[in-house]
C-alpha cells in the first residue's frame, strides 16, 4: 500500500472517541495505483467506460476490502478526494443530504450484508461546489467465493448534468422521446408507438413505498428492453407511463413486436419480495408516415390510454392480502410494534397536520450499554427488554398522545407534547420497564428532547437533533434528560464542518507547513528551525491554527495533518540534500494524540529510512503536556527515538503543572521555554527570576534551552545576560514558506 494510505489508515483506525468514521485521501497525483486486481478490471478499461457519458459515475467496490474506484467525474463534479476511497461507506455520511441519510444508510447495508443484490435509489448529494444535487445510484452486488472478491458494481447519475435520462430506469425521458417523434416526423418514415401504463402504483406507494415501486417500473423496463433492443427504442414518458418508438419495423412486425411487449408485462413481477400482477393497459399506433407534432401525437397516445383504461380509478385496485401484510411487516418493526423511520415520519407529520396547536417535540430514547447487557443477561431477555419499552411507548400513541417508532438497535423515537411534566413522566415509564429486567445504574435509558413548531415538518433533521441532545443525558446519571441547546449544536455543526473543510483542503493541497528559523543569539546564525502547520484559505489568506487544531486533536485527525507534515518536511530535507544544498534541523511537533494513537518512533524511522536522512536532521518535539500527561508512554517513546538516533525536545515548557525539579527525571535532550515567560516592560522582575531559574536548572543538567517568543532587542539582551543562548522568535524570523526559508540559507544571510 502506497504511503500516503498507510498514513491516513493508521491515524484514522487508531483515533480515540470519534463517531464520525470515514477515510482520508490525497489527490491522485501523489499516490501510487492501487491494484487493479482489486476490483477486477483495468484502469485502461475503466478509465474509458467513465468517459462515456457526462454526469455518470461509475464505481466498483471489493466489498472485503471496503476499498471502492470511482470514475474522474465523480471527483470533477462531486469534490472526491481521491478515485479509490476506502470505507465508502462511512464517507457519504459525510456527502449524503441529512433527510435523505437514514434511508441511504439502510439501503447500503443490504448491499454489504448480502440481503439485497440490486439497489436503485434516489438521494441528494454535495457537489464540489457545496450544493445538493439530485443523484439516482444504481448497482448489482456480485458475490465471491473466497478465491475472487465481493464485488458491487454501479453508477452514480447526476441529474443535474443529465437530466435526459431516467434516473429509476436509465431510459430516456419525455424529451427524449418528443425529440425522436419529431424526427421520424422530419424523415417520413412508417413509425410505430406503443404506451405502457401501470394501473394502481399510487397504492403500492403506500405499500410499499416509492423506492420499491421504482424498482417495479425498473424491471418492467428491463423486459421491454430485453423484447426490443435492437429493433426499438423505449423512454419513460411519465411516472408510470412507458413508450416504445420503432421507425425500422414492417406494420405485420410491429404487431408482432406489441403481441410480445404485452406477454412481458402481463407476467407477474416482484416487488419488495412479494409477487403480483399490477394491472398494465398497452395501446399501439402505427403511422404510414407521421404528419403532427410530438405534442399532439403524445396527447392521442393518453386519449387512447383512457379510453382502454375506462372509467376504473387508478388507485382504487386491490392488493392481495399477502402483499398487504409484507408491506406492514417494511412498516412496522415486528418486534416492538412500533413504526419504522420512514412510516413514523409519515405518521408524525399527519398527527401534527390534524393538531396544529400547543407545544410538540421529537424525543429519543436510548438504552443504556444495550450491549453489555445482552452480554449479560443474554439475547432474549435484551428482546423482551425492547419489546416492553415498545410496549410502553404504543400505549401513549394508543391514548392519542403521541407517534412512537423504534429506529433499530435500542433507539425509539416518539412525538409528544413539550412539557416539562409529559415528558418526565413518559420517561420514568421507560426507566420502570427496563428495571423490571436489570435494576443497574448503568443501564438506565436517556432521552434527548427537540422542541418543534406544530407547523413545523418533521423530518430525519428533528430526530438527529434528539439524538444529539440524547449524547449530553447519557452523560448525566443524576438529570438523564436532556434538552435540545441550539448553541451547543451550532458548535457541533462548526466542528463537522471543521473536519470536512480540512479534509477538502488536505486533498486540495491547501495544508502544508511554513519554518520559523532558530538563531543563536550571539551570532545570529541559523541553527534550525521549527515546522509550523498551515492551512491555506480559498482567497490564499491563513486560517490560524486556533480554528481548526482543537477540533482535530478531539477528532484524531490531528495524526494525519502532523504524518503529512512530517512526510512533507522529509521530502523537503531530501531535495535539499540532492541538490548539494545546505540543511539545517527541523523540528517536527508531535502530540499528546500522536504518541496515544501511533508509534511515533516507528513512524519517525520508516521516514528516514524512506528518504534517507540522516536522524539528527530531524528533531522531535514533544508538549510539556503530554510530558505530564502521559509520562509512560513518553517516557518509552523517547528511548524508541534515541534508540534510533533521533534528538527530543520538550515543548512549551512551564505551560502545564510540570516544576523545575521535574528535569531531572525526563529523557529530553533540549529544552523549549515556552513564551509566556519570556520578560515584558511590565513585569521584568518578577518573569526574569523564573526564567534565570529556569535556566540555571537547565545549565546544570547540561540541556540546552530554546527561548520562544523573543520579540524585542531588550528581551534578547536581558536573556543573553542570564546565559539564554538560542531563540526563536519575531525579532529574527517570522514563520515562513519553505521556499523563503530557501533563500535564507542559500543567501548565507542570516540576519
Amino acid at each position: 500500500m502506497c504511503t500516503h494510505n498507510r498514513m491516513t489508515l493508521d491515524a484514522d483506525h487508531r483515533m480515540h472517541d470519534y463517531k464520525l468514521r470515514h477515510a482520508m485521501h490525497l489527490d491522485r497525483r501523489n499516490i501510487t495505483q492501487v491494484h487493479a486486481d482489486d476490483f477486477e478490471i483495468s484502469d485502461r478499461i475503466f478509465d474509458a467506460f467513465s468517459m462515456l457519458n457526462e454526469g455518470r459515475y461509475f464505481f466498483i467496490e471489493n466489498l472485503d476490502k471496503h476499498r471502492t474506484l470511482w470514475s474522474q467525474g465523480a471527483l470533477r463534479d462531486l469534490g472526491l478526494p481521491s478515485e479509490h476511497i476506502d470505507n465508502c461507506r462511512d464517507y457519504w455520511k459525510m456527502r449524503v443530504h441529512p433527510d435523505d441519510l437514514e434511508a441511504c444508510v439502510n439501503d447500503i447495508d443490504q448491499v454489504y450484508n448480502g440481503t439485497k443484490h440490486r439497489r436503485v435509489m434516489q438521494y441528494r448529494v454535495r457537489n464540489a461546489v457545496g450544493d445538493y444535487v439530485l443523484c439516482r445510484a444504481r448497482g448489482f452486488r456480485i458475490d465471491g467465493d473466497g478465491n475472487v472478491p465481493s464485488l458491487y458494481v454501479g453508477e452514480l447519475v447526476n441529474h443535474s448534468l443529465a437530466e435526459t435520462v431516467d434516473a429509476a430506469t436509465g431510459l430516456g425521458t419525455q424529451r427524449m422521446l418528443a425529440n425522436a417523434i419529431d424526427a421520424c416526423r422530419r424523415d417520413r418514415c412508417e413509425t410505430g408507438l406503443i404506451a405502457v401504463r401501470v394501473r394502481g402504483t399510487t397504492k403500492l406507494n403506500e405499500l410499499y413505498g416509492a423506492e420499491a415501486v421504482d424498482n417495479m417500473l425498473a424491471e418492467y423496463a428491463g423486459r421491454m428492453l430485453s423484447i426490443t433492443r435492437g429493433r426499438s427504442r423505449v423512454y419513460r414518458s411519465r411516472s408510470v407511463q412507458f413508450v416504445v418508438l420503432s421507425n425500422d419495423l414492417d406494420h405485420e412486425a410491429f404487431e408482432q413486436l406489441t403481441r410480445h411487449l404485452k406477454e412481458a408485462v402481463f407476467a407477474p413481477v416482484q416487488i419488495a419480495g412479494d409477487t403480483i400482477t399490477p394491472v398494465c393497459l398497452v395501446v399501439p399506433a402505427f403511422y404510414e408516415h407521421l404528419t403532427h407534432q410530438a405534442t399532439a401525437v403524445l396527447g392521442e397516445l393518453d386519449r387512447r390510454l383512457r379510453t382502454a383504461g375506462g372509467l376504473v380509478p387508478n388507485d382504487s385496485l386491490p392488493i392481495p392480502e399477502a402483499e398487504r401484510k409484507s408491506a406492514i411487516a417494511e412498516r412496522i418493526d415486528s418486534l416492538t410494534g412500533l413504526y419504522r423511520p420512514s412510516e413514523f415520519m409519515r405518521r408524525a407529520n399527519a398527527f401534527l397536520e390534524a393538531r396544529r396547536d400547543g407545544a410538540w417535540c421529537i424525543a429519543t430514547v436510548d438504552m443504556g450499554h444495550m450491549r453489555l447487557f445482552n452480554e449479560w443477561y443474554g439475547q432474549a431477555e435484551g428482546d423482551r427488554l425492547l419489546a416492553d419499552v415498545g410496549t410502553v411507548l404504543k400505549d401513549i400513541e394508543n391514548a392519542g398522545m403521541g407517534v412512537a417508532g423504534y429506529w433499530g438497535q435500542d433507539d425509539f423515537c416518539v412525538l409528544i407534547p413539550f412539557k416539562h411534566i409529559t415528558v418526565h413522566q413518559i420517561y420514568n415509564r421507560v426507566r420502570e420497564a427496563v428495571a423490571r429486567h436489570g435494576g443497574g445504574v448503568g443501564f438506565w435509558p436517556s432521552m434527548g428532547v427537540y422542541p418543534i413548531d406544530s407547523n413545523e415538518e418533521i423530518t430525519i433533521d428533528a430526530q438527529a437533533k434528539a439524538m444529539f441532545t440524547n449524547r449530553r443525558a447519557k452523560n448525566d446519571f443524576k438529570k438523564r434528560i436532556a434538552i435540545f441547546c441550539p448553541e451547543e449544536y451550532k458548535r457541533e455543526i462548526v466542528f463537522n464542518r471543521t473536519l470536512t473543510e480540512f479534509q477538502y483542503a488536505l486533498s486540495n493541497g491547501r495544508i502544508t507547513y511554513y519554518l520559523q528559523p532558530q538563531v543563536d543569539m550571539e551570532t545570529g546564525e541559523i541553527i534550525g528551525a521549527e515546522a509550523l502547520t498551515r492551512w491555506i484559505d480559498k482567497d490564499g489568506s491563513l486560517i490560524s491554527p486556533a480554528t481548526f487544531i482543537p477540533a482535530l486533536e478531539e477528532s484524531g485527525f490531528v495524526v494525519t495533518l502532523d504524518k503529512y507534515v512530517w512526510q512533507g518536511v522529509a521530502m523537503w530535507l531530501r531535495e535539499r540534500l540532492n541538490r548539494g544544498l545546505r540543511v539545517v534541523p527541523i523540528s517536527l511537533n508531535v502530540s499528546r494524540v500522536d504518541i496515544l494513537a501511533c508509534d511515533v518512533a516507528e513512524h519517525m524511522g520508516s521516514l528516514a529510512a524512506q528518504y534517507n536522512l540522516p536522524p539528527e536532521l530531524m528533531h522531535i518535539e514533544i508538549t510539556e503536556t503530554a510530558y505530564t500527561g502521559e509520562s509512560e508512554a513518553v517516557d518509552k517513546l523517547t528511548a524508541d527515538l534515541h534508540t534510533r538516533g533521533f534528538s527530543t525536545y520538550m515543548d512549551d515548557f512551564g505551560t502545564g503543572q510540570s516544576t523545575l525539579a521535574m528535569l531531572k527525571n525526563v529523557n529530553v535532550d533540549v529544552i523549549k521555554l515556552d513564551r509566556t515567560f519570556v520578560p515584558t516592560d511590565r513585569d521584568q522582575g518578577r518573569s526574569a527570576q523564573i526564567v534565570s531559574s529556569m535556566l540555571e536548572m537547565a545549565q546544570s543538567l547540561h540541556l540546552p534551552v530554546v527561548v520562544e517568543g523573543v520579540e524585542t532587542n531588550e528581551q534578547a539582551n536581558m536573556l543573553r545576560q542570564m546565559g539564554a543562548r538560542y531563540a526563536q522568535g519575531f525579532l529574527y524570523y517570522r514563520p515562513m514558506p519553505a521556499k523563503d526559508f530557501e533563500a535564507l540559507l542559500d543567501g548565507g544571510n542570516n540576519n
